[in-house]
């Protein structure tokens, strides 16, 4: 195997990858970007080789690099907001909501921001988990439960038929 494609080896390991692997692995995909778009300017400047040769790399393999990069960043932000959630004593809930103002979530261009307080986010919260510390145990009639924070609890309360919403103790 060439040395090209030790790092690619090296990081597929067993498991779930890291937000720090698909970090590491955008910040490649851009490196071989503008190395692309390097390589292509040495070859536009080169009069003396045939036409065909100067424009042998065409300027949409660098854009399609930078493409992918962004879109390996994207997940590792993802990720990384998943992981979050999965912490200890953080809402489970998997839809967004304003922290402060509930489901008032306006979302565009992957970007959400409340329409009541104007809070906004630079991702779309309204389909990434909500990571808020839990502050309430939502139960349903089944006994099903779930740990929600302040801004769910009162989303769920209006729904519940038959549940309860009990306060968490805080430390």
């Amino acid at each position: 195997m060439s040395d090209l494609f030790a790092d690619a080896e090296s990081a597929a390991g067993d498991g779930e990858p890291t937000p720090a692997e698909l970090r590491d692995l955008q910040a490649r995909a851009d490196a071989l970007a503008r190395d692309v778009a390097a390589v292509r300017e040495r070859l536009k400047q080169q009069t003396g080789l045939p036409r065909a040769v100067r424009g042998a790399l065409p300027g949409d393999v660098g854009e399609t690099l930078t493409r992918a990069a962004r879109r390996i960043g994207e997940a590792a932000e993802k990720l990384a907001r998943v992981r979050a959630a999965q912490w200890p004593g953080s809402c489970t809930a998997w839809w967004g909501v304003c922290p402060r103002c509930g489901p008032t979530l306006r979302t565009e261009n992957g970007r959400s921001w409340c329409e009541e307080c104007g809070a906004g986010w630079g991702y779309d919260r309204t389909r990434s988990p909500c990571g808020e510390p839990a502050t309430f145990l939502a139960m349903d009639t089944q006994g099903g439960t779930v740990v929600v924070c302040a801004a769910h609890g009162r989303h769920i309360q209006d729904r519940l038929e038959g549940g309860l919403l009990l306060s968490m103790p805080t430390s």
